[in-house]
């Protein structure tokens, strides 16, 4: 998590926590991922994080799905600050994940 950055970390959380209406999705948490595997150097992506949402019924259609994710990524974009936050905390990426077999990818 991003324990460092409290601040960072709370204003995430709220930012998510009011993305969908409550019978749309519920934002449960994010995740911070660093894969040590990837050299430092490398133009791949290093660090990570994650938003994770679910929702309340089963996973809607492919195109109300994408929809979701948009919704979010936009929502986060929007914030210029917590992207930049992240960006000087060394997160090259943001993806977003409605269950625990997928991960859609916005930054």
């Amino acid at each position: 998590m991003l324990s460092a950055l409290p601040a960072q970390a709370e204003n995430l959380d709220l930012l998510m926590s009011q993305v969908f209406a409550h019978d749309e999705a519920t934002y449960i948490g994010y995740e911070s991922v660093e894969r040590e595997d990837i050299p430092v150097a490398s133009a791949i992506d290093r660090k990570y994080l994650i938003v994770d949402f679910r929702f309340p019924a089963k996973q809607p259609p492919a195109e109300q799905l994408q929809a979701s994710v948009h919704k979010v990524c936009m929502t986060l974009l929007k914030d210029r600050a917590l992207i930049r936050e992240l960006s000087d905390s060394g997160y090259d990426m943001v993806s977003v994940a409605f269950d625990r077999r997928s991960q859609f990818d916005c930054l």
